[in-house]
C-alpha cells in the first residue's frame, strides 16, 4: 500500500494538463488588474525586453509576488487538509472547519492589537508566524484530545464552530480597547490579502511550504496505512501517536505560516483535497500529495483573478471569494454523506 509504484500514463497526463491549467492561470493573473496589460507589452516584460516600463513594475514588483503567494497559500491549506482529513478519516474536516483558522487568527489578533508585531519590520513577520502558529498547534491538539476521548468526528465539527464562536468573541472584546488603526489592520487582515507586505513573508512562504510538502511526502507509506484504519498502523510497526502528531505538526505549522501572511481563508483546505480526488479517482496520496500542490495553486490564482473582475484599484476580499466557492460544497458534503 505504501510502495512507490511506477506512475500510470493516466496520471502522468493528469499531472501534465493540471500544469498547463496552472501556466494558464498564471499569465491570466498577471495581465488581470486595475491596469490591463496589453498581449504584445505583456510577452515583452515576461521576456525581459521592456524592462524600463511601468508594466515591467506592475508584473513584477506587484503581481509576481502576489501570484506566488496565492500559489503557495492555496498548495499549503490544501496540504493541511487533506492530512487532516487522511488522519480523521472524514472527508469534512479541514483547518476552517475544524476552527484551526480561528485558532490561528485569534493569537495574530492578540498580537497585532496589542502592537507587539509592530516594533520593528522583519521582527514583526515572525511573530506573527510563529504567534498563528501556536494558535494553530493548540486547537489541532484539543481537536485530536476530543477525538480521542469520544471517537466521533461529528464532535470536531461542533468544536469548530464553538471555537469559531469562542473566537469572535474575544475579538469583539478586544476591539473596544484596541487603538483604532491596530484595529483597522487587523480587520483587513481578516478580509484575506495576498499582496505581500514584507519580502520576509514571501521568503518564509517560498521555501517553508514546499519544505513542508517534501517532508510530508516522506511519510506517504504510512499516511496511505491511515486510510485502512488504526490497527493496519500498528501491525506495521508504526507507533500511531507519533504518525498523528507528526500531522498535526506540519497542519499546525501549514496553516499558522499562511493565516499569518494571508489571513483566514475559507473553506481552502477542505475543497482543495476533494477537487483532487474527483480529478484522479483515488485515494492514494503519492498521487493526492502533488495533486493538491497544483489544484490548490490554481484554485488560489483562480480565485485572485475572480477578486480583480471588478476592475477597479480596490479588489473583492478573496476570503469572500473562497466562502462562496467552498460554501456550497460543504453543504453537498454533509448531504451526500447523510445518505
Amino acid at each position: 500500500m505504501g510502495r512507490f509504484y511506477p506512475m500510470k500514463k493516466s496520471y502522468f497526463k493528469l499531472f501534465l494538463g493540471l500544469v498547463l491549467v496552472l501556466i494558464l492561470v498564471s499569465l491570466i493573473n498577471l495581465r488581470t488588474g486595475s491596469v490591463w496589460i496589453p498581449w504584445h507589452d505583456f510577452t515583452r516584460v515576461i521576456s525581459g525586453q521592456l524592462s524600463d516600463s511601468g508594466y515591467h513594475t506592475i508584473v513584477w514588483q506587484y503581481r509576481m509576488p502576489k501570484l506566488l503567494v496565492a500559489a503557495m497559500a492555496g498548495a499549503g491549506l490544501g496540504l493541511a487538509g487533506l492530512l487532516l482529513q487522511t488522519m480523521f478519516r472524514n472527508p469534512i474536516v479541514g483547518p476552517y472547519v475544524l476552527g484551526i483558522s480561528s485558532g490561528s487568527g485569534l493569537a495574530v489578533a492578540l498580537v497585532m492589537m496589542s502592537g507587539l508585531a509592530y516594533f520593528s519590520g522583519i521582527h514583526s513577520a515572525y511573530i506573527l508566524s510563529l504567534a498563528a502558529i501556536a494558535g494553530s498547534f493548540l486547537v489541532l491538539a484539543f481537536n485530536l484530545f476530543l477525538f480521542e476521548q469520544l471517537r466521533k468526528t461529528e464532535i470536531l465539527l461542533i468544536a469548530g464552530l464553538m471555537i469559531g464562536a469562542f473566537s469572535g468573541a474575544v475579538l469583539s472584546i478586544l476591539s473596544v480597547y484596541a487603538p483604532a488603526e491596530q484595529l483597522q489592520r487587523y480587520f483587513f487582515w481578516t478580509m484575506g490579502n495576498l499582496t505581500v507586505s514584507r519580502p520576509v513573508f514571501l521568503w518564509i512562504l517560498g521555501l517553508g511550504v514546499p519544505l513542508l510538502f517534501i517532508i510530508s511526502a516522506s511519510k506517504i507509506k504510512y499516511l496511505n496505512l491511515l486510510l485502512l484504519g488504526d490497527d493496519y498502523v500498528r501491525a506495521s510497526g508504526v507507533r500511531l501517536d507519533r504518525l498523528r502528531w507528526f500531522i498535526i505538526l506540519i497542519s499546525g505549522i501549514l496553516t499558522g505560516l499562511i493565516t499569518a501572511v494571508t489571513g483566514p481563508l475559507a473553506f481552502v483546505g477542505l475543497i482543495i483535497p476533494h477537487i483532487t480526488r474527483m480529478i484522479f479517482r483515488t485515494q492514494m496520496l503519492q498521487y493526492l500529495i502533488p495533486g493538491v500542490f497544483l489544484t490548490g495553486a490554481t484554485f488560489m490564482i483562480a480565485a485572485d483573478v475572480i477578486s480583480q473582475l471588478p476592475g477597479r484599484a480596490g479588489v473583492l476580499p478573496v476570503n469572500s471569494i473562497t466562502a462562496l466557492l467552498g460554501a456550497p460544497l460543504v453543504i453537498h458534503l454533509l448531504l451526500r454523506n447523510s445518505r
